[in-house]
């Protein structure tokens, strides 16, 4: 009897972008994030056929424009929303910023701002202290979300407001800060402690719009910045002590012990004390803010 010598074939032109959209659309909307190789190596272990790149994220795009509809129709209401949700939130602020015109005459979106009034209301018995940070989307849409919390009074995280932006930069950060000065009422600052994420451009529209506020650095940028060149556990135990410091005398003492840790072509308090101090320690911070966070944990556990 011969014996059959032909390959193996690992594709299939069945196995197409409609059919993989039909079978894996209850992974991909568990998973709307799903990587295209990792999807690639689902197919392969269920059918032993191999799919080219093009066709799977093909059939991940069918899946998620199902799951979001189609949101080229659902931008061309916004405006829409805006209105709807002034009318059943009254007090409420909701601006939609829009470019120019593109070749069908329609003009293009930019930016949505929404500060609810129930937070307004809510912020006037928090802490006057602000995180702002910013974040990619991933989904269908995407763009950068940027957002504005604070604390209350039991030190949970207080949502005030987000915006959705194209680019992340000095321009719209001080267009969403102009925003926020107003509905929150901040002046020139005074009295308010905001903690930005070390953006360039958010640095420059604070100054500028909120000249005399107290800033703050989060500590946690600071240590992954000096983790770059000074790791180790200890030293990160060391940088903590030094942050969480409230006597001077004590913030002195723990910086000689850090100096221990790292000795070299540079120190590693060098490059500790290269971020101004009064921004990211205890020791130096204002105390009518009642807030003694070094850290914007709540802008980036918003986020997630």
């Amino acid at each position: 009897m011969p014996v059959h010598s032909c390959q193996k074939a690992t594709r299939n032109y069945l196995c197409n972008s409609r059919f993989i959209a039909t079978v894996f659309k209850k992974k991909v909307i568990e998973q709307p994030n799903i990587r295209v190789f990792k999807l690639q190596e689902l197919i392969r272990k269920k059918y032993n056929v191999h799919v080219g790149k093009t066709t799977t994220r093909r059939a991940r795009a069918k899946i998620l424009n199902e799951l979001m509809g189609d949101h080229v129709k659902e931008f061309g209401r916004i405006l829409d929303y805006k209105d709807e949700l002034l009318r059943t939130n009254p007090g409420s602020t909701c601006v939609v910023k829009l470019g120019e015109a593109n070749e069908s005459g329609r003009p293009v979106f930019e930016a949505f701002y929404i500060c609810f009034a129930a937070l307004k209301m809510a912020f006037m018995s928090a802490r006057k202290c602000i995180g702002l940070d910013g974040c990619f989307l991933k989904g269908v849409c995407r763009g950068q979300l940027l957002i504005a919390v604070a604390k209350d009074g039991n030190n949970q995280m207080l949502p005030l407001a987000w915006a959705v932006v194209e680019n992340e930069n000095t321009i719209t950060w001080s267009w969403f800060i102009s925003l926020l000065k107003e509905d929150l009422r901040l002046g020139d600052g005074t009295s308010f402690t905001i903690m930005p994420d070390m953006q360039k451009g958010l640095d420059i529209a604070i100054k500028e719009l909120l000249p005399a506020c107290e800033e703050r650095r989060c500590a946690r940028h600071i240590l992954a910045n000096l983790s770059k060149n000074w790791r180790g556990l200890q030293r990160k135990k060391q940088f903590w002590k030094c942050a969480r410091n409230t006597f001077e005398v004590e913030f002195r003492e723990n910086l000689h012990e850090l100096s221990k840790l790292g000795t070299g072509g540079t120190c590693i308090v060098d490059d500790l004390i290269y971020y101004d101090k009064e921004y990211w320690c205890k020791v130096y911070i204002y105390c009518e803010v009642k807030s003694d966070a070094i850290d914007n944990n709540m802008c980036e556990s918003f986020n997630a």
